[in-house]
């Protein structure tokens, strides 16, 4: 345990210092400090980091902000992440929660609180849960490479129609932020994000397993809701993966074009979404919904001409589009 790698993080140096000293007294004895996210995260590039300890407020990029990113890539989404701060707020409870917080730790430090949750956090004590869901998930990995792939589709389908879901979890982090249970919150915040990282694995598995079976709509079908699923979670670039895994399997289909092209929009690369839109309108000239992205597309970029357009020819397809009757107004009103 004493040879973990800890990592704080704070701008503040007196107070990342005394931090660090208040953990090597607990028995930690590999304990780094970066000064800001973007150390922190050339820390994380060039060391195995078992743990981080980073302040929610921060000058230059915020706790939260490093959080989402570390979330984002496969190699760090599992390294346990505390954040500190001198007063929790519910709305800062509930961002933290949804993008995968370990835990808090409110200044100053409870050290009896710092010792237990960084040695839970570094020996990788799981709930019963996630542990059963991390277990099935393993099975079907072992039967995919047996090749018995129809088992595998069984099991797959288990762990993602089990009862303790994601969103029951979710439900369960916003009411205990109501009650001013922070702690209790974030656990079934954390909970909520790891299993929803186990069910998008799971749901590209099933994916590609339907393609080794030849079954190339269920395959579509299955990477299109793991893409969804990381895109609701922010990582954009889990999703551009699977969605571009799909394209290079011989699909060409609205729905992989038309979320490429709302994952693009998303990352700010307004040609790119365009370029994928267009492709979306090539294989599905009529359908209304494209053109309206579009036309939210070019309000992004502050062309009201040609959002207008698209958004005309929305309707023309679906005169009852009454969303996209509702932007032409406004801009018509010039409030958007």
């Amino acid at each position: 345990m004493a040879d973990k790698h800890i990592l704080i993080v704070d701008d503040e140096k007196e107070k990342s210092t005394r931090l660090a000293a208040t953990i090597k007294h607990l028995g930690f004895n590999q304990v780094l400090i970066a000064d800001g996210a973007d150390n922190a995260w050339v820390v994380l590039k060039n060391k195995e980091i078992e743990c981080i300890i980073c302040a929610y407020e921060m000058e230059e990029m915020t706790g939260l902000a490093l959080l989402k990113i570390v979330r984002r890539e496969k190699t760090s989404a599992d390294i346990p992440f505390f954040l500190t701060d001198e007063a929790f707020t519910k709305i800062k409870v509930i961002k933290a929660g949804q993008n995968g917080v370990t835990g808090l730790f409110v200044i100053p430090y409870d050290e009896a609180v710092l010792d237990k949750k960084i040695r839970a956090a570094v020996s990788r004590q799981e709930e019963p849960v996630v542990a059963k869901a991390q277990q099935t998930f393993a099975q079907g990995l072992k039967l995919i490479e047996a090749r018995e792939y129809d088992k595998a589709i069984e099991v797959f389908t288990v762990l993602v129609n089990q009862r303790e879901n994601p969103e029951y979890y979710f439900n369960i982090g916003y009411i205990k932020t109501s009650q001013g249970k922070h702690s209790e919150a974030i656990e079934a915040f954390s909970m909520a994000t790891r299993l929803d990282r186990l069910f998008a694995r799971a749901y590209e598995e099933m994916g590609r397993v339907y393609r080794l079976m030849g079954d190339l709509a269920k395959a579509e079908e299955y990477m299109q809701l793991a893409a969804e699923i990381y895109m609701d979670t922010d990582k954009i670039g889990a999703a551009e993966d699977v969605l571009n895994e799909l394209l290079e399997s011989g699909t060409d289909s609205l729905n992989v074009f038309n979320t490429l092209g709302v994952l693009y929009r998303k990352k700010g690369d307004p040609q790119m979404a365009l370029n994928q839109y267009k492709k979306a309108l090539k294989v599905h000239p009529d359908e209304p919904y494209i053109y309206y992205n579009i036309g939210r597309l070019y309000l992004d970029l502050k062309d009201d001409v040609l959002a207008k357009q698209y958004f005309t020819d929305a309707l023309k397809k679906d005169p009852d589009f009454e969303e996209a009757r509702q932007v032409i107004k406004a801009i018509d009103l010039g409030i958007v």
